[in-house]
Order: structure tokens, then C-alpha cells, then sequence
């Protein structure tokens, strides 16, 4: 199934990833896409949500930069909890 991204989460996505560090930026982006968008075919859903860009954010990005991801969602104005359990 292909799976779109919602116009909004694509671009919390976009801004996201621009704010990572240079040397993270490119594997981040491959990765989270990929799993975002899995996460959504799981849901059997269409479309990328919050939710899964959020998830596939936590779950990818390794545990040293949590702390910079949830600062970056916050900037965003995403509440991360809802998706995470810290």
C-alpha cells in the first residue's frame, strides 16, 4: 500500500529534520521516513499522521538525542507524551 503524509506532519517532519545535526540529518531522515510510514501501513491507514512521525522519532533516533527530539517536538508544537511514555 502507499502510504501519503498528511500536509502538516510532512512538514513538522521537514523542520525536524533540518534542525538535527549535519552528520545525523540523512540516516535520520531515511529511517524515520521509513518507519513512519510502516507504522501508518500498520494502522492500515493511507496517510502518515502525528502519531507515527512521533513514534518512528523515538524509535529511531538513538537515546542520546531524546532529550534534543522532545525540545524539537515541543517547538513544534507537537505533546509527544501522548504518542510516548517517557
Amino acid at each position: 500500500m502507499d502510504v501519503k503524509w498528511d500536509q502538516k506532519t510532512k512538514e513538522h517532519f521537514d523542520q525536524i529534520i533540518t534542525n538535527l545535526p549535519q552528520f545525523h540529518r540523512s540516516i535520520a531522515e531515511q529511517l524515520v521516513k521509513e518507519s513512519a510510514e510502516s507504522l501508518a501501513r500498520e494502522r492500515n491507514s493511507q496517510s502518515v499522521q502525528e502519531n507515527d512521525l512521533v513514534i518512528a522519532f523515538f524509535n529511531e533516533v538513538p537515546p542520546a538525542f531524546k532529550d534534543m527530539m522532545k525540545r524539537l517536538f515541543n517547538q513544534q508544537g507537537i505533546d509527544y507524551t501522548k504518542y510516548v511514555k517517557e
